[in-house]
Formats: C-alpha cells, sequence, structure tokens
C-alpha cells in the first residue's frame, strides 16, 4: 500500500460511525514489548506524538518487555477492546512466536485484531573487512573451499539471523558455523569486531558502519529487490537464497475491538506515518513506509505466517514445549 492512499483514507472518516467520529475522549495506551531505547521504542513514541497531536488526546507509551515480546502482548490480549489500548511492534510475537514455543500466553490467531502494517524493514547480511569474502558469490566459494571455516553471528536457534544462516547454508550446500549471541546488541559489536565474519540485521542499524568502512555489505535481505540505500549491493534473492520472510512495524488491538475503530486507528497511524519526527526516523533507518487498512493488514499477515511455516518446516525447526525465557 502506497502513501497516495493517505489522502483517500482522510476522506473516509465522513463514513465512520459517530461514536468513532468522537473518539478518542481519554488517553490512548500504546504497548511496546521492547525495552526503552530500542527502533520499536522510537517509533512507538514519534507515531504516539503525532497521533496525540491529532486526535487532541495524550498517547501514552507503554514499555513491557521480556519473553520475546511475550509478556506485552499477554498485556494487550487481556485488555478491553475499545481502542483506548494497541501494541505497536514487530512480526515476533504474531508469526514466529508461534512456530518456535508450543505453549504461549496468548492466541495468536484469535487474540487480536490487526490495525496497520507501517513499514516493512530491509535486511542485510554483512561482514567485518578481514573476511574472506567480499560478494554474495565469493563467500559461497570460500565456504564450499573451507568448511566450517566461517561463522557468523545469530541470536539463537529460530531466530531471524539464524533462519537466514540456516537457508543459505541449505540452499547452497555450504556448512557456515553459527555463533548465538543474546540479541542485536551483541551480536553486531562482536561482527565489528571481528569475534564473527558475518551477521544478518536490519539495514538501518548498520549503515553507519558500512558507510565508514567498519562492516562490508554482502547482500541486502528480506526483500527481493535492491535496496535504494545500497543499489549497488544485490539482493539474496538474486542468488536464490532469500527465504521470503518478512521484518516489519505493525499495530495490533485486541480482538473483537469495533471495526469503525479500527479503521479509524488505522487512519490516525497513517496520517502520524507522514508527520516529520516519524520521517526523520524512516529516512535514518531506511523503512519502507506502507500503511495500510486492517484488512489489507490481515491478508499481508496470512501470507506472511504461511511463508515463515513453510521456511521452519523445510529447515527442520519444530516448537520447544517450553515457555520462552
Amino acid at each position: 500500500m502506497k502513501l497516495s492512499i493517505f489522502a483517500a483514507a482522510l476522506c473516509a472518516v465522513v463514513a465512520f460511525p459517530i461514536s468513532a467520529q468522537q473518539f478518542p475522549t481519554k488517553p490512548i495506551h500504546v504497548i511496546v514489548p521492547t525495552s526503552p531505547g530500542g527502533l520499536n521504542d522510537l517509533t512507538s513514541r514519534a507515531l504516539g506524538a503525532q497521533v496525540a497531536e491529532s486526535v487532541g488526546q495524550p498517547v501514552i507509551v507503554e514499555n513491557r518487555p521480556g519473553a520475546g515480546s511475550m509478556i506485552g502482548m499477554s498485556a494487550l490480549a487481556k485488555s478491553a477492546p475499545d481502542g483506548y489500548t494497541v501494541a505497536l511492534t514487530t512480526s515476533e510475537p504474531l508469526t514466529y512466536n508461534p512456530l518456535l514455543y508450543a505453549k504461549l500466553p496468548y492466541d495468536p490467531d484469535h487474540d487480536f485484531a490487526p490495525v496497520s502494517l507501517l513499514v516493512t524493514i530491509p535486511g542485510i547480511l554483512v561482514a567485518h573487512p578481514s573476511a574472506p569474502a567480499s560478494t554474495f558469490p565469493e563467500l559461497i566459494a570460500y565456504a564450499k573451499a573451507h568448511p566450517g571455516a566461517l561463522n557468523y553471528a545469530t541470536w539463537g536457534p529460530g531466530s531471524i539471523p539464524g533462519v537466514y544462516l540456516d537457508w543459505i547454508n541449505r540452499q547452497n550446500g555450504v556448512s557456515i558455523t553459527a555463533v548465538p549471541y543474546k540479541g542485536a546488541g551483541l551480536a553486531v559489536p562482536a561482527t565489528v569486531a571481528g569475534e564473527v565474519h558475518l551477521t544478518y540485521i536490519g539495514l538501518g542499524f548498520v549503515m553507519s558502519q558500512i558507510r565508514g568502512g567498519k562492516l562490508k555489505p554482502i547482500a541486502v535481505a528480506t526483500s527481493q529487490k535492491r535496496s535504494p540505500a545500497l543499489p549497488s549491493v544485490p539482493a539474496l534473492a538474486e542468488f536464490n537464497s532469500e527465504p521470503g520472510l518478512a521484518a516489519y512495524f505493525g499495530v495490533w488491538a485486541p480482538a473483537r475491538t469495533p471495526n469503525a475503530l479500527l479503521d479509524r486507528l488505522s487512519l490516525e497511524f497513517a496520517k502520524a506515518m507522514r508527520g516529520p519526527k516519524f520521517q526523520e526516523i524512516a529516512t535514518q533507518q531506511i523503512l519502507d513506509i506502507v500503511g495500510s487498512t486492517p484488512a489489507e493488514f490481515a491478508a499481508f499477515l496470512k501470507e506472511d505466517r504461511a511463508t515463515a511455516t513453510r521456511v521452519y518446516k523445510t529447515l527442520g525447526i519444530k516448537p520447544l514445549d517450553v515457555p520462552h525465557t
């Protein structure tokens, strides 16, 4: 969905029921199931400020981190379906957690109502400057000639970086070694320091290191095409090594939230994405702005889960019958 739809969305407000037109009459709470300071948090606060300005009510961002976003999403599932509590988060809690854990404290299919797909996040495979490859073909050639010699920082089995490594190994008949770290905050510095050869991360997270020569880009990920930010860097799809997984930020409400309120919330977040605070973040972090209706987001989520399920099944990743720690 393109930014050009915003104008049409603004016209649609006249069709809202009176209750939706009067909404909100009190503060809106945005649950962020991650810690303060990260991109999820910064995005939520920038958009929240713009929504608050538009609707004339405070927007309160509540960080509820922990357990792979399960704590925050559990809180959303238990919230009243009145439009006054939403969550802004990544694909992790509703696409990947159901594939990683047999038991969740929420029902990913029935506890939530999609509001809007906000942005997609291009990823990238990067290497330390000392790595014995500067392109993807060189990487695969070296890995085939030296089995197990290359290593790669993941966030643990089943994490998105880990899935990308497993997929690359499988598609190309190589055996690059996984080295698990607890999140991007450790994996990226380890790659910059040369502790590992490679990692996968959001492009905006490492653009300054790429420009400064501290990391070299190998291939753009989570996209079928090259990024305008790095037009000379091929996409993994060009080498049949892109599993098709999506990385994004979206907004959810509790299940049974009236459709008119979902539409109003979608409209307000679409308007907020045109604001200067969010535009600055989107530019800095190289976010691809989407903006969608609830129905469009629901269709996207269905396809995204189907793709992830196929990839995880192909790689033999099975849900663990233990809670996330």
